[in-house]
C-alpha cells in the first residue's frame, strides 16, 4: 500500500477540530445574510491585522527557498515552491486592498485604534514560528496549506447556504466580494496546488519522524487558531 499523503493524514488527524474550524456558527449567519454588521467588522478588522503576520511569513519563507536560475526551472521543485509563495503574496496584497474597499465603502472606517486580539495574535505567532528561521520549508508549506485549506472549506460552508438568502440581501458585500473571493475556481486551484506541492515536500519524510510531528503540530496549531478566530456568535 502506497504511503499516505502528508495532507491525507493532517485532514484525518482531527477531523473534530477542522468541523469546528470550518464550520463554526459565524460562517452559518455570513452564509445565510444573518451576521450582525458589528460581527463582520470585528472579523474584517482582525482580517487586515491577520494580513499584515502573514506578508512576513511568505517573505520569510521565500528566503528559505533556492531558486534555479535556468530556463528549465520551471519543472522543479524549488521553483514552483518559490513561484507558490510570490502568488500567495500577489494573492493576499490583493485581499488587503479589497478588506480596506470594504471598511471604507460599507463601514466609513478610518484608519488606526484597531488591535489585534489574543485569537489574531494567535496566528501571529503561528506563522513566526513556522517561518522561523530554525523551521524547514516543509514546516512552514504545512502553515500555508493549513490557513488556505481551512480558508477554502469555511467559505464554501457558508456558500452552501447560498439559497436562504434573501433576495433582497443577495447584494450585501458578503454575497457580492467576500464569499466568492475564497470560493472561486482560482482561489481552490491555489489551495489545490499548495497541497501538491506539501506532498511532494514530505513525499521522503518518514511518518512519525520528528519533521512529520512538527507538522501535525502546526496543523493542531492553526486550526485552533482559526475555530477561534471566527468572532463569537449566538447559535443560529
Amino acid at each position: 500500500m502506497a504511503p499516505k499523503k502528508l495532507t491525507e493524514h493532517l485532514l484525518a488527524h482531527s477531523p473534530d477540530a477542522f468541523t469546528s474550524a470550518t464550520r463554526h456558527p459565524w460562517l452559518r449567519l455570513a452564509g445565510t445574510s444573518q451576521l450582525p454588521t458589528d460581527s463582520l467588522l470585528a472579523w474584517l478588522t482582525q482580517d487586515r491585522l491577520y494580513i499584515f503576520s502573514y506578508i512576513p511569513f511568505m517573505g520569510n519563507m521565500l528566503s528559505k527557498t533556492s531558486i534555479p536560475t535556468t530556463s528549465s526551472r520551471i519543472k522543479c521543485l524549488e521553483w514552483r515552491v518559490a513561484d507558490c509563495f510570490i502568488n500567495a503574496l500577489t494573492n493576499v496584497r490583493r485581499e488587503l486592498g479589497m478588506f480596506e474597499d470594504i471598511l471604507r465603502e460599507h463601514f466609513d472606517w478610518k484608519e488606526g485604534g484597531e488591535t489585534a486580539t489574543k485569537e489574531t495574535r494567535a496566528y501571529q505567532d503561528m506563522f513566526a514560528g513556522a517561518g522561523a528561521p530554525s523551521q524547514s520549508i516543509l514546516v512552514g508549506m504545512t502553515a500555508l496549506w493549513a490557513t488556505e485549506k481551512c480558508y477554502l472549506e469555511a467559505w464554501k460552508y457558508a456558500l452552501g447556504f447560498k439559497e436562504e438568502v434573501p433576495e433582497e440581501k443577495k447584494s450585501h458585500v458578503l454575497h457580492t466580494t467576500l464569499i466568492p473571493n475564497w470560493t472561486c475556481d482560482e482561489f481552490e486551484e491555489f489551495v489545490i496546488c499548495i497541497g501538491d506541492l506539501l506532498d511532494e515536500l514530505a513525499d521522503d519524510i518518514p511518518e512519525g519522524s520528528r519533521e512529520w510531528v512538527k507538522c501535525e503540530e502546526v496543523w493542531q496549531q492553526v486550526l485552533w487558531a482559526e475555530e477561534n478566530f471566527w468572532p463569537k456568535v449566538s447559535n443560529p
